[in-house]
């Protein structure tokens, strides 16, 4: 019994210092100006121990919602009044970039299941770009392997934050408005005034999310409830001084532990296809995203975080702390979302009962 302690407590203190390394890593992601980069760090550090010492990082449901609120309601603060003209100027196109993407998720997922020998359930569901969480729900609902539908989406995650870190700090440069302080909002209202109000936006938006089965409820509840608020000068959006860091801090770690040494090990035979899938994925929405601001006359960054395959609020962490126009950005990862959750569970259900019907025939 006593070894058992000893056993347990040596585990404890592995993941104690993987939580300490990860903190270190998501400061030197926050030090060096990466673009969300205490989520950046933190997803790495937790990424390489969950692979080579099977360590992975706790964390707590609340934690992550919370994480979430926080990110949904301080994009509030980005939205101005003159964001909503270039809205309504580039809704069209905006609304075929939603469809666009999809659509390049779907054949690549075609493709995928073709040559690389996965039903086209998994291969579909586990490429779609929507929420992860809910696909994995909705992989097990419809039949396909949850296991290769978990490993296809945090790797179609980890692959979308790492490239569009990489495209912020190359092509963003700074800010043009300083977030999650609350100097930068509307009227500069005092810090507690700022501070309360977001809060408060943060807990009723998140609820509301949640008990309206939004996806990404937690999320998207503070951040749809938030911007109207913008349009009338009440501040939203701002933090204290790092607890917009430690939000993305959290999401980075969840996204880097759910990778898994055995998984990985155990999936191997498409893990290399399903790193070319996804980075197919990626290419094809970034010809899309150069299609748009050829045609559009919008700026690349803008378009190429824009469409980028998501998730979504890992890009618009990203986006956040560069020079795009989030009022596009939002408007294009947040209608993709909610086509994914309203069309993906009716599409997938037909599909089944379409596989289901050529396997009985046969």
């Amino acid at each position: 019994m006593a070894k058992d302690s000893r056993l347990d407590g040596r585990s404890r203190s592995r993941v104690w210092a993987v939580t300490g390394a990860t903190l270190l890593g998501a400061a030197l992601g926050e030090w060096t100006h990466m673009p969300a980069g205490a989520l950046l760090g933190g997803m790495l550090v937790s990424l390489v121990a969950a692979l080579t010492l099977s360590v992975h990082v706790p964390v707590p449901r609340s934690l992550l919602l919370g994480g979430q609120a926080v990110l949904g309601a301080a994009l509030c603060s980005s939205f101005q009044p003159s964001a909503w003209s270039a809205l309504a100027e580039h809704w069209p196109v905006a609304l075929v970039n939603v469809v666009g993407v999809v659509a390049i998720g779907q054949g690549v997922a075609l493709l995928f299941s073709w040559l690389g020998g996965v039903d086209i359930r998994t291969a579909t569901i586990g490429l779609m770009p929507g929420g992860a969480s809910a696909m994995m729900v909705l992989s097990e609902e419809l039949g396909a392997d949850s296991r290769l539908v978990a490993l296809f989406q945090y790797l179609r995650l980890g692959v979308v934050i790492l490239v569009a870190a990489a495209v912020g700090r190359w092509m963003g440069g700074g800010s043009d408005t300083q977030v999650a302080t609350a100097a930068a909002l509307p009227g500069a209202p005092s810090s507690l005034l700022a501070w309360g109000s977001t809060a408060l936006v943060a807990v009723v938006g998140g609820v509301a999310g949640t008990w309206l089965k939004l996806p990404a409820g937690v999320f998207l509840g503070p951040l749809l409830l938030g911007i109207p608020f913008t349009a009338l000068d009440i501040p939203v959006g701002a933090w204290p001084p790092g607890v917009l860091a430690l939000s993305l801090w959290v999401l980075g770690v969840r996204v880097g532990s759910h990778f898994d040494e055995a998984a990985v090990r155990e999936l191997k035979r498409v893990a290399l296809s399903a790193l070319g899938a996804v980075m197919a994925m990626v290419g094809g929405c970034l010809l899309l995203a150069w299609l748009w601001s050829s045609v559009g006359g919008v700026d690349l960054l803008t378009t190429y975080f824009a469409t980028s395959p998501g998730g979504a609020d890992s890009v618009l962490a990203i986006a956040l702390e560069t020079r795009a126009s989030l009022s596009l950005v939002v408007a294009v990862q947040v209608g993709r979302l909610l086509l994914v959750f309203l069309v993906a569970p009716m599409f997938m259900r037909r599909l089944s009962t379409r596989f289901q019907g050529s396997s009985d025939s046969r």
